[in-house]
């Protein structure tokens, strides 16, 4: 199930892999297996990939409204959501 939005926007934003990359401090491998989700970015990254598009992050994730998804796909993204949460307020635990 495809998560992010990242190779959409690029699109629309006419920026190439290079140029995020670039943008963001990573390798192009990376945003590659971001865009491919081969790999989930950081929440930190996620930011700076959308500040880098110009784009609120919340428009980096697919729509869900409407659509079918399994309670533990919605479970895995609070998961990850909430421990991104826990580590930018600087409250890690050893569980993060």
């Amino acid at each position: 199930m495809e998560i992010l939005r990242l190779k959409e926007l690029m699109n629309l934003k006419g920026v190439s892999r290079d140029e995020l990359a670039s943008k963001v401090g990573v390798s192009m491998t990376t945003i590659s297996n971001i865009s491919s989700e081969k790999n989930l970015p950081t929440i930190n990254l996620l930011l700076q990939l959308a500040e880098a598009l110009d784009v609120d992050v919340r428009e980096m994730f697919v729509p869900t409204k409407g659509t079918s998804i399994a309670q533990s796909e919605i479970e895995e993204a609070k998961s990850f959501i909430e421990k991104g949460l826990l580590i930018l307020e600087g409250n890690k635990t050893d569980k993060v």
